[in-house]
């Protein structure tokens, strides 16, 4: 996976200085929490406007995953549901 190289690491260090560790926590939580809300939501909007699309992004997803996050295993709320529409059908 590719780092980006724009983002300036000292400056970083410099504003945690006057962070204690703590409120370092409650932002990266908030920050983790408010981008899993948005990607939620905007997986949702292309869900709606483009189901084709919508496929490949979590096929996208699966390999991203095994390829780039060795040992992280992420849940597929969607294959779930459309298990047990399978499931009814039968």
């Amino acid at each position: 996976m590719e780092e980006n190289n724009d983002i300036n690491d000292d400056f970083f260090e410099e504003e945690d200085e006057n962070l204690s560790e703590d409120d370092q926590a409650y932002l990266l939580e908030k920050m983790l929490d408010t981008l899993m809300v948005f990607n939620s939501h905007f997986a949702q909007y292309i869900r709606e406007s483009n189901p084709e699309l919508f496929k490949k992004a979590i096929d996208y997803a699966k390999t991203f995953t095994e390829e780039d996050v060795p040992g992280i295993m992420l849940y597929y709320s969607v294959e779930d549901e459309k298990d047990k529409k399978d499931d009814k059908k039968d």
